[in-house]
């Protein structure tokens, strides 16, 4: 099973690392054109607010209670069941994405008539009745990815996300010259590039369905027993995987409150920070939760410890070394990627200052998406969803001490710290009610893939610290990953074979 396991992995990692490229060239081209500056503040926290009942509803709650059910069916040989569950599932989605985009159109066009073009807020009510549209069909693209990955097919909805960077990127580079010249006007080329991505998000996947012999149809049969159950999952499920985007939302309107750039920095810093976290920690949860759901309905609890230690395994010799990478070379990875047109010194500041304490909780945030998908494979979502309220509510607090001290710096601190107590809470949790499992053995793992990085972290910091700045910047930098990443290498080899 854990070469099945790993073999998805494998798949959904490559499409991810291809994915996380683009988004970068994505961020690289961004910041020529905005840098860290108050119109691309304004337009990030407009692109959040779809962003945000994205995570909330269709990448989180809808997906995370439509695998469950959906593979449930499938593997009981139930495949019309499962078209009929298709049908409604995706009517719901359209009704719900179309009357919150109505709902924002009415708030955008209400609000801008009460402020001021110099509010840092005007700009970003004025943008999100742009942005929004965005939701409605990445929602439909979420619900055939969760087809796609019940049957197991990883790979393509994992590249999807390039058809966003690619129209993003089209839209600065060919529609920004009909807006204008200044970065106030180019902004709203941006907006198009959203929505085309939106689409093509969506259009990409249909094929894949259509070949599974899928055709959705508008269904409004709100009895079906599975309807019932998703819904049972999916209410208390809202709040439980709402706890990233809330955060991520609570966090940048805060910052949104300190100098200008402050957004922006915040938003490459956890583009960066979310590189490694999306390539492994995301994969890796979202390729192990059909083996689990599976396991959970089979009553096979020891393959549900196998796979779960498994993944855990995979995810923190991932996970450790990347966190050494970011933290060691956050300011010379920030500076080789965006120092160029709008994106200066200060931008490289305002942004390696808030990647240090992001880079913090990598590892926490990582075991979070896998621990989350344990509590769903039981049909868990209560626990989950007490958890996230109490996490909200700390991530507040946090912020708005900690920001008073650190600025940015202080809600990416206070994200880590959020991340830490989420994970210890989930883990603990889940041995209590559901599954016990062998403290000392996860424990080990974590140690065994500390060691492994061990290497790396003492070659990176006495080669900064004696011979970095003594080289042309672009090449000690490359050098220093490449010669890094073989130490690791050599070392992960040793490491497997004395397993």
């Amino acid at each position: 099973m854990s070469k099945k396991i790993f073999k998805a992995i494998s798949f959904l990692t490559i499409g991810t690392i291809i994915s996380r490229i683009f988004g970068l060239f994505r961020e690289i081209v961004s910041a020529n054109f905005f840098g860290t500056t108050k119109i691309y503040d304004a337009f990030l926290i407009a692109f959040m607010i779809p962003n945000f009942f994205r995570g909330l509803l269709a990448e989180g709650a809808l997906t995370s209670s439509f695998i469950p059910v959906f593979t449930e069916y499938l593997s009981q040989g139930k495949k019309e069941e499962t078209k009929e569950i298709l049908n409604i599932t995706f009517t719901l989605s359209l009704i719900f994405t179309f009357s919150l985009f109505l709902i924002f159109f009415l708030i955008s066009e209400i609000t801008v008539r009460f402020l001021m073009p110099e509010s840092k807020w005007y700009y970003v009510f004025l943008l999100v009745k742009f942005t929004f549209p965005y939701l409605i069909f990445i929602s439909l693209s979420a619900l055939y990815t969760g087809i796609l990955n019940s049957y197991k097919s990883f790979f393509l909805p994992s590249i999807s996300p390039i058809i966003l960077d690619f129209f993003w990127i089209l839209s600065l580079f060919f529609f920004a010259r009909f807006f204008g010249n200044n970065v106030d006007e180019k902004i709203f080329a941006l907006c198009i590039g959203v929505i085309l991505g939106g689409i093509g998000q969506f259009l990409i996947l249909v094929p894949s369905i259509r070949r599974l012999n899928y055709f959705p149809r508008f269904s409004l049969n709100l009895a079906h027993p599975a309807i019932r159950k998703m819904g049972t999952l999916f209410l208390p499920m809202i709040i439980g995987v709402a706890i990233g985007p809330i955060n991520l939302l609570v966090d940048y309107s805060l910052a949104n409150f300190l100098s200008s750039g402050m957004v922006s920095g915040l938003w490459y810093a956890t583009r960066l920070y979310q590189l490694p976290l999306g390539i492994f920690g995301i994969s890796i949860s979202t390729a192990v939760l059909p083996w689990l759901s599976e396991n959970f309905s089979k009553k096979e609890f020891d393959k549900f410890r196998e796979n779960l230690y498994y993944a855990f395994k995979i995810l923190l010799l991932t996970i450790i070394p990347s966190t050494i990478f970011l933290v060691l070379l956050k300011k010379e990875i920030i500076t080789f990627l965006f120092k160029r047109g709008m994106f200066d010194l200060k931008s490289v500041e305002l942004t390696s200052y808030p990647l240090f304490f992001y880079s913090l909780g990598l590892i926490f945030y990582g075991g979070i998406s896998v621990l989350t998908r344990c509590f769903y494979a039981f049909n868990d979502t209560r626990t989950p969803v007490k958890i996230g309220i109490f996490s909200i509510a700390t991530n507040f607090i946090l912020d708005i001490i900690l920001m008073k001290f650190l600025a940015h710096g202080g809600i990416a601190l206070s994200t880590s710290i959020v991340g830490m107590i989420n994970f210890f809470l989930l883990f603990y949790f889940f041995n209590k009610k559901h599954l016990s499992l062998e403290y000392w053995k996860v424990f080990n793992i974590f140690l065994s893939s500390f060691s492994t990085s061990f290497p790396l972290l003492i070659f990176l910091y006495f080669s900064i610290k004696y011979f970095y700045y003594k080289l042309i910047i672009p090449f000690a930098l490359f050098l220093l990953i490449c010669v890094g990443l073989i130490i690791y290498s050599i070392s992960l080899i040793l490491y497997l074979k004395r397993r």
